[in-house]
């Protein structure tokens, strides 16, 4: 087995030995065919110099995945599979953009932070998130995460979602559980994602940090399921809301705001893709 290659540069020691080989190659065949549409394993090889060994391996890998395709003539290009990466990447930062008015303008409305978060898995990851200015706040970050069925975000999320998310979600497994509070039976989440359903918003006091307090609404598809969700928390010692409390009509007059910009931005770059 080779040896990883090191070198130093100004007394340093570079990246090279921490490089994944086949990982390089892949990227090197993929931006290959980017350049040119469609090649034939002979010409992916004399283009990147990669051996034609590892080229047919990592492209019957891509193949399999869906990445690329190979087709009658024996030559490959890459799918709209790679392009929705990005998409998705490009969804979430229009998400964030079309957003961030609304959460700064509920942050100084209601002095406590506002989250905006996407549902990963099992897992729901901010997408953005406006703290409170208050010296006693939650500590969310951009990024970072929390269970689904143990928060506001997640449980919106899951109850404006195809009814199979949740059930896949629930099958087979424990629900963890993070506090006292946190909904573990599978039955009784579904029971309380029909509840959301109903009344529009959720819940979180206590489920995913026994000393905070959430409350949240989705942001909707066209097809009125959820493509993300938006929150207010803080601490539970001073953030109660309640079905009846005006962070519930902010809430929900945002997302829907939010929803319909969101929808006419997707509308107008199918237009002008065409």
């Amino acid at each position: 087995m080779a040896k990883a290659r090191t070198v130093k540069k100004n007394g340093a020691v570079s990246v090279e030995r921490y490089m994944v080989p086949v990982v390089r190659s892949t990227f090197q065949i993929l931006a290959e065919l980017s350049k040119v549409g469609s090649l034939g394993l002979n010409e992916v090889t004399k283009r990147t110099g990669v051996s034609k060994s590892t080229v047919f391996r990592v492209l019957t890998t891509l193949v399999e995945l869906g990445y690329v395709v190979r087709d009658m003539d024996h030559k490959y290009y890459i799918s709209h599979a790679v392009a929705a990466l990005s998409s998705n990447v490009a969804q979430l930062e229009l998400l964030r953009a079309v957003a961030l008015p609304h959460m700064l303008k509920l942050r100084d409305e209601f002095k406590e932070t506002v989250n905006l978060g996407h549902l990963q898995l099992d897992k729901v990851t901010y997408v953005e998130v406006v703290p409170s200015e208050f010296a006693l706040r939650l500590q969310e970050r951009p990024g970072s995460s929390v269970p689904a069925h143990a928060s506001a975000l997640g449980k919106c999320i899951l109850a404006f979602s195809p009814p199979e998310l949740a059930e896949n979600l629930c099958r087979g497994r424990e629900l963890p559980m993070l506090t006292r509070n946190t909904i573990t039976d599978p039955g009784e989440l579904m029971q309380e994602l029909r509840r959301v359903h109903e009344r529009g918003y959720a819940f979180d006091k206590g489920e995913a940090s026994p000393m905070a307090s959430c409350v949240a609404v989705p942001i909707m598809d066209a097809q009125d399921m959820a493509l993300a969700a938006m929150s207010v928390s803080g601490p539970s010692s001073r953030f109660d809301p309640r079905k009846d409390s005006p962070v519930v009509e902010s809430l929900l007059l945002a997302a829907s705001d939010i929803s319909k910009l969101l929808r006419g931005e997707i509308e107008g770059q199918l237009r002008r893709s065409f």
